[in-house]
């Protein structure tokens, strides 16, 4: 018999069964037939084949994702526009996250906790029918592929809710949902790492091509699964940090372990366009880089050259030197960036206002979303392998990472020198601050929580949803702000930042 979720379902996420997002079609756990899709290979093989484009549409796509929030929350980016709680989030000085149901755009956080939890409870119920015995593909041919997948897909839904939420119900195939408590976030992170090396052991001892509109336009083996799983691990352990300290006890070690064997090529995934039937475009991408919607924020603008302010001055661009036009001899300034100095909506905070946009992705938005989508670079588990290298006091060859990646490649600059820690240090959160932006959701955001360095009153994690804490018939709560301030200084809410206005 294939266990129901249906209890689950009333407990945690009895909301998801809701109208409001036609795009997107919910498995109904009340309807008798969903019993018989459970036990039958093509029943078992379709449900796994839609896993990664749920996530995907939440993470990359959805207007209710979290990723715009976290994009100016993070002070990477800067908008004068309302949509996805970015102006809120962005407010100086910080605001409290409005944690309740007539909020505007309460769906920021209800979204995404409604189908990351989708996105688990399907992967459970696929391997329970496999565990029942169903056999997948011809003579069973796909059964351990797809028990791998489910796995994986498990493994990125829990350590996602760890990542964005204060608190879990991590679950996988084996869980009661009937007696499934809360737990804070880091249950949530350990139990996604652990399935996550369950779906390594799968991939690494059984061979297969995933069919590529799984993970659209890429035919992607066992090994390259395996090498995604390495990174996605190496992603949670350090992006669920929330603070400096938490961060100085990472398990470095680990995350040098799974960065050796991570990504050796750019993870994309192919667009297939702007209609209403496409499955596979990041709004996410396409309005927080393209002309006249989001911009780059003044403290990046400073990263690249220090004599231009990191805060809008009160006298206007004429206050900036050079017109805020960068000078730098990065040479990506020239790739990555291009100098626009129009701004709008003054009544908005000329704190917003910036000289530049991110043009880096405009083969994207110029290609009408038939262009790859960007997840994760190459970069990114190369400096989780510096970082590790560093902390475990392997300086030079955290330098020589360095210096074989992107800071000498992309952007021209000298090599650091093997036994500088401090320059190496720097280095390394340049390039991620230079080289990651609008790859992974919330890389930019997660980067400045574990640094401590998020401003003042920034919130450190999201709150369960208020429609969920209805469910659950549980008080409102949030985080966030200055003056008043809700949460706990430096475990949910952000002290001592970059920043206080």
């Amino acid at each position: 018999m294939i266990k129901k979720t249906y209890n689950y379902f009333l407990l945690v996420a009895a909301s998801i069964f809701f109208t409001g997002c036609s795009d997107l079609e919910v498995e109904n756990y009340n309807d008798p037939n969903t019993e018989v899709v459970l036990s039958t290979s093509d029943g078992i093989r379709s449900l796994a084949s839609g896993l990664f484009n749920t996530w995907f549409t939440q993470e990359q796509h959805n207007f209710g994702s979290p990723g715009p929030a976290m994009w100016t929350m993070s002070d990477w980016g800067t908008v004068t526009f309302a949509n996805y709680a970015t102006l809120d989030m962005s407010e100086e000085p910080r605001i409290f996250m409005d944690n309740s149901p007539s909020y505007a755009y309460h769906s920021v956080i209800q979204n995404y906790w409604q189908y990351m939890h989708k996105v688990i409870t399907t992967a459970n119920d696929i391997l329970v029918g496999i565990d029942n015995g169903v056999e997948i593909g011809d003579n069973g041919e796909e059964t351990m592929m797809v028990k791998g997948y489910a796995y994986f897909m498990q493994g990125l839904g829990n350590g996602y809710i760890g990542l964005v939420y204060d608190k879990a119900y991590p679950s996988d195939e084996n869980t009661d949902y009937a007696t499934l408590e809360v737990t804070d976030y880091k249950a949530a992170i350990v139990l996604a790492v652990s399935q996550l090396e369950k779906a390594i052991n799968v991939f690494d001892n059984n061979e297969f091509v995933l069919p590529s509109e799984w993970i659209n336009g890429n035919e992607f083996t066992n090994q390259d699964m395996s090498k995604l799983a390495h990174s996605f691990i190496a992603r949670l352990l350090v992006y669920s940090a929330r603070n400096i300290e938490q961060t100085n006890t990472i398990d470095w070690e680990s995350v040098l372990y799974h960065s050796e064997r991570g990504l050796t090529d750019d993870f994309n995934v192919e667009g297939d366009g702007n209609a209403s039937d496409r499955r596979w475009m990041s709004w996410y991408k396409y309005y927080l880089a393209r002309t006249s919607w989001g911009k780059v924020d003044m403290r990046v603008v400073n990263m690249l050259d220090e004599n231009i302010p990191a805060n809008w001055p009160e006298g206007g661009i004429n206050d900036l030197p050079n017109e805020g036009r960068i000078i730098s001899d990065d040479l990506r300034v020239q790739t990555d960036f291009q100098y626009d100095a129009s701004n709008n909506r003054p009544e908005r905070g000329l704190y917003r206002w910036s000289t530049y946009r991110y043009s880096r992705l405009d083969d994207y938005i110029n290609a009408n979303f038939f262009a790859p989508v960007i997840m994760m670079r190459k970069a990114e588990i190369d400096l989780f392998k510096a970082e590790a290298l560093l902390r475990l006091n392997r300086l030079d060859e955290a330098a020589n990472v360095i210096n074989s990646g992107t800071r000498v490649a992309r952007g021209g600059l000298p090599v650091v020198a093997l036994d500088d820690e401090n320059a190496i240090k720097n280095a390394i959160t340049y390039e991620r601050t230079i080289e990651l932006p609008l790859t992974g959701m919330g890389i930019e955001y997660f980067d400045m929580r574990r640094e401590g360095q998020l401003q003042d009153g920034s919130l450190l994690h999201f709150p369960i949803p208020a429609q969920q804490l209805e469910v659950l018939v549980q008080p409102f709560y949030t985080f966030g702000g200055v003056n008043p301030q809700f949460g706990t200084p430096n475990e949910d809410v952000s002290i001592n930042g970059w920043f206080k206005p």
